[in-house]
């Protein structure tokens, strides 16, 4: 298993790392949630993600005993269209968990949301997932209401939020929320008898 990293002091950070991806069609806002949780802008510009970005954030997490963890969070954001889908692959393998992102305002993107998931089961079977309903600022051209989205929640067994990269909504609950699954499955994994 990949998906923890025991405190590892060779860069200085002192603290757990985990890989989050963020998946979804292209255009439903995973650049801009990334770049709202690391840098608090929003570019209104839409540029395509060519094959992969990432960035890193460190977050004080607490853990079931209420012992403040730092947590070094590595979020790759993927390319949404489907020619980097092995590339995704290789990414999504050995992930700590995903943030999987749909558009309000296009149904599409919603329909999709099965495939992210299962793709993402394949390889990392038994990582988190947190879904993001995003773009909900945009409250006129809404047209997938909060009730799939709850569905989907349930039938993924996820968290979801409702999100707006544009104003902030929710983008840095999603993150901390993410940052604080994998840790406590961390810990608790590194608690359980080895076979």
């Amino acid at each position: 298993m990949n998906s923890v990293q025991e405190p590892d002091t060779a860069d200085g950070f002192e603290g757990y790392k985990f890989r989050i991806v963020l998946l979804g069609e292209a255009t439903v806002g995973k650049t801009s949630l990334l770049r709202r949780y690391t840098e608090n802008v929003f570019d209104e510009e839409y540029k395509q993600t060519i094959g992969t970005t990432f960035a890193t954030k460190d977050v004080d997490t607490t853990d079931s005993e209420n012992n403040v963890r730092k947590v070094r969070l590595s979020i790759w954001d993927m390319g949404g269209q489907s020619t980097y889908r092995e590339l995704r692959r290789q990414y999504m393998k050995g992930a700590s968990a995903a943030i999987i992102v749909y558009d309000v305002t296009k149904p599409e993107t919603f329909m999709a949301m099965n495939n992210w998931f299962e793709s993402f089961r394949e390889v990392s079977p038994e990582a988190p997932v947190v879904i993001a309903a995003n773009k909900i600022d945009l409250i006129a051209d809404r047209m997938v209401p909060q009730e799939p989205g709850l569905m989907l929640r349930d039938w993924f067994q996820a968290e979801y939020y409702e999100t707006s990269a544009k104003d902030g909504t929710a983008v840095t609950d999603i993150f901390t929320k993410c940052a604080e699954i994998v840790l406590l499955k961390a810990l608790s994994e590194s608690k359980s008898p080895i076979m």
